[in-house]
């Protein structure tokens, strides 16, 4: 009996000590990471593209940085600035034009993540891409990830759809106007990858409507706790929604 409490207690001690060793290398990673650009967009106008249907009716803000999520980078009409991914199914099937692209490049590293998800290092090394840590509630515990300030000192908390996750990034550069674009958190998206194998197309299909807030108000209702945190965080930055869909009436709206 004395044997497997004592192993039991041992086992609670290493997951501790594995917890606090994944701690403090999330917040040695997101400090060189995103240090760098802290408040670096001050002043200007940033477009967040998600891979939303209606990102096919967008047309080009003029003097904006864009910020393309996962597939949004095949859409031609936009030159993107930067990239953001956290889950390599999400840019598997595009690897190469990825690998190729010429921008900024953001790979988050999911803690206790799945390995089918995880962005391999040696793409990231490939890419010149800067690594990240996102937390590990969401996938150890439903939604229960909250939005992080201080991004450069801890892990970014990992949401259901890319664009809450990335919106932590996007914030911290401090911009004046966030355009969010694709954000539809309504339907597919505006291309689906071609070839894929029946498990592939499940998992998209899966991946598709954990996003989707009218298949799951737990989506919809972080993106009104984002609304929350800006408004605490970011009073002066004012978000936009282009084309809403999903997200209509949630932030300022605007149809073009």
């Amino acid at each position: 009996m004395f044997t497997f409490i004592k192993k039991k207690i041992n086992k609670k001690i290493n997951k501790m000590n594995y917890v606090n060793a994944v701690n403090v290398a999330a917040s040695m990673c997101n400090k060189e990471c995103f240090a760098p650009i802290k408040n670096c967009n001050a002043g200007k106008k940033v477009v967040l593209c998600g891979a939303g249907p209606t990102l096919e009716k967008y047309l080009p803000v003029a003097d904006a940085l864009h910020i393309a999520l996962n597939r949004a980078l095949l859409n031609k009409n936009v030159k993107y600035d930067w990239f953001i991914a956290d889950d390599w199914a999400g840019v598997e099937f595009f690897k190469d034009e990825l690998l190729n692209y010429d921008c900024k490049k953001f790979f988050g590293h999911q803690i206790s993540g799945s390995y089918e998800r995880q962005i391999p290092e040696s793409f990231r090394i490939a890419c010149n891409a800067n690594r990240y840590y996102t937390d590990s509630y969401l996938v150890g515990s439903g939604y229960n990830s909250e939005f992080v300030c201080d991004i450069d000192k801890m892990a970014i908390g990992n949401m259901p759809n890319i664009a809450l996750s990335a919106m932590q990034i996007v914030l911290f550069t401090h911009p004046s106007c966030i355009y969010l674009v694709g954000c539809d958190a309504s339907q597919g998206h505006f291309i689906s990858p071609k070839n894929l194998d029946k498990y592939m197309l499940e998992k998209e299909e899966k991946d598709s409507k954990m996003a989707i807030s009218s298949d799951n108000h737990m989506v919809l209702q972080k993106w009104c706790e984002l609304k929350e945190f800006a408004n605490c965080f970011y009073p002066d930055v004012e978000i936009v929604s282009i084309n809403p869909v999903g997200l209509k009436g949630i932030f300022k709206d605007k149809y073009i």
